[in-house]
């Protein structure tokens, strides 16, 4: 497979040159390249030496050409086969116009495009770029609007220069991510959601309209919205069975969405290989571990802090390989002794593919609010102020750190009424469009650096039911419990870590436990998470601070806008040491 792509149109030598050493200096070595009129795509995958055309996800036309980063499924067929049938489907002669829901060249079927991937299309006189729907695998293009790429360093190399956008950068580091189509790098920004590069105008398209995620079906019961995402699910899995016969990995914890994918695929006769992270006494392992052994499963227990001991304290030198192998910007930050680098690789190693259940929460209620419109900046206060306010510096920094974050969400969901209020179902598109839009999208770029990487529960239709359907059956768990014990309910008679089996429903403990959360005001729960930080002694160890502000001595670059004494964790801590690589032109 191709593990990265990157694209100049009429582009400086120079400048490609730069971005093209990133690249390699990623581990990256070119495997295809294609030329047409002035554009000039090149693929790159992982590895000492390229892989012949034949074993990447690249096909040609005499009129057309098609290749793709990351799994990609369309109308039934996998890879090769899915972008022979995409180009089939543009058409020689076709164009892109217009603002409709699905609006793709030719006759290519949004509903029926699946995984995680960026897609470089050219037919006849058109050529395009664009990602999965929920744009899980950022794209990156250059302030010029002339090279684009997978790679956030390669873009930011192509951009040459370390400057950094504060905004962005305050995001990244309380949250894991940038939230809005800026990015850290000063000029590098993110193509949006929904959005393809029309190539040969060297400009932004929108392909799939805000309309295109709303329910189109009245579902009347719980039991056909069931049986409505059973349907799919299973057309889901099927594809992935087929495409990868018994070459699957996944997680599997007591939780909801590691379970569900387990279940989807023991109901297509797939026979995982299992894997749980945590110690000894995590319960998670003690779960999992029943499961496994009692329906016949390989799976490996991974300590990862057992590992991390065993590896020692990343020195400098460890940093910026960790960096160049996180694309430099990862969720938890680049203090990582390389632990998750070698879970990663082995999770895709041999051909298979790692499931992951991210994104799952589409089927409960994830931001725990009731069920009535609210307005942007009161989710952003629901979910997005988990740390000490004092933490940003600046007499305004709150509210503008709010309302960008606030008009960001209003965006991703189509804006706000009259009234400046979200309705409901709005709210529920926030998690898959916004929430794992811009974190999760980190994560899966990241992971398919290594192989072929998927997050199969979220996708355009199964978005477009879930995110329509009344609170009261999500719930506590309600529908993702149902959902689990449809698809295989031998699996879903185990205890899950929520104190009830998935084959029973949430129990009344727990539809308290999840309804006292939900009517906590919003207003109150930035205090409420002050007063859990305080509790449970959150904060960075003055040994971690005092050891890395020696190693990059001096000021640092986001010291005037955060005060990194007063961040909630160690991986928020490990983000800023990721920007301050970045800042000071240490990770190229």
């Amino acid at each position: 497979m191709l593990n990265a792509l990157s694209v100049s149109i009429e582009s400086d030598a120079e400048q490609v040159r730069r971005a093209e050493t990133s690249l390699a200096a990623q581990g990256f070595v070119p495997a295809v390249r294609f030329d047409w009129e002035t554009v000039s795509l090149r693929g790159w995958t992982t590895g000492d030496t390229a892989l012949p055309e034949e074993h990447i996800d690249a096909v040609r036309l005499d009129d057309g050409f098609a290749c793709c980063v990351g799994p990609l499924w369309y109308r039934g067929a996998f890879g090769r086969d899915a972008l022979l049938r995409l180009l089939r489907d543009a058409g020689p002669n076709a164009t892109v116009s217009g603002a409709g829901a699905t609006d793709l060249p030719g006759a290519i079927e949004a509903d029926e495009i699946r995984g995680c991937h960026a897609i470089f299309l050219q037919r006849g006189a058109s050529a395009w770029l664009w990602n999965d729907a929920p744009g899980f695998v950022h794209v990156f293009g250059s302030s010029d609007g002339r090279f684009h790429s997978t790679s956030w360093l390669a873009a930011r190399a192509y951009e040459g220069s370390n400057g950094i956008d504060e905004g962005a950068a305050v995001e990244y580091v309380l949250l894991g991510a940038s939230h809005s189509e800026r990015t850290v790098a000063a000029g590098v920004e993110r193509l949006g959601l929904g959005q393809a590069i029309d190539l040969r105008h060297r400009r932004p398209h929108r392909w799939l309209a805000p309309e295109a995620w709303h329910g189109k079906d009245r579902i009347r019961s719980a039991d056909q919205a069931r049986e409505a995402l059973v349907v799919h699910l299973r057309k889901v899995f099927a594809e992935i069975a087929s495409a990868f016969p018994q070459r699957t990995r996944a997680a599997l914890s007591g939780g909801f969405d590691s379970r569900l994918i387990v279940a989807g695929l023991l109901e297509q006769h797939e026979q995982p290989d299992l894997f749980v992270y945590g110690d000894a006494s995590s319960s998670d392992v003690a779960i999992a571990t029943e499961i496994a052994h009692s329906e016949g499963l390989r799976l490996q227990a991974i300590d990862k802090g057992a590992l991390n001991a065993q590896l020692g304290i990343p020195d400098l030198e460890e940093l910026v390989s960790s960096a160049r192998f996180f694309d430099g910007l990862p969720n938890d930050g680049v203090l990582d002794p390389g632990a998750d680098r070698r879970t990663r690789i082995a999770q895709s190693a041999d051909g298979h593919i790692a499931l992951n259940g991210g994104g799952g929460e589409i089927f409960r209620n994830f931001f725990h609010l009731p069920d009535r419109p609210f307005r942007p900046v009161n989710v952003v206060r629901a979910f997005y102020r988990g740390f000490d306010a004092r933490v940003l510096r600046g007499p305004r920094a709150l509210s503008t750190y709010q309302a960008r974050l606030a008009d960001s969400i209003a965006h991703c969901v189509g804006g706000a009424d009259e009234d400046g209020r979200l309705s409901r179902e709005q709210i529920e598109r926030v998690y898959p469009l916004f929430r794992c839009h811009y974190w999760m999208g980190v994560n899966n770029g990241v992971a398919l650096r290594s192989g072929y990487f998927a997050t199969p529960l979220v996708d355009l239709p199964a978005v477009r039911v879930a995110c329509s359907l009344p609170l009261a059956w999500k719930n506590a768990g309600a529908l993702q419990s149902a959902l689990i014990d449809a698809l295989h309910p031998g699996i879903a008679r185990y205890r899950s870590s929520y104190g009830f089996r998935f084959s029973d429903g949430p129990s009344a403990s727990a539809r308290r436990s999840e309804w006292a959360t939900r009517i906590r005001p919003v207003i109150a729960r930035p205090l409420i998470n002050a007063t859990r930080r305080r509790l449970q002694g959150a904060g960075i160890p003055p040994s971690v601070l005092g050891r890395y502000r020696a190693m990059l001595d001096g000021e640092w670059r986001l010291d005037s806008v955060l005060d990194l004494q007063r961040l909630s964790d160690e991986a928020a801590f490990s983000r800023a040491v990721s920007v301050e690589l970045v800042a000071r032109g240490l990770v190229a």
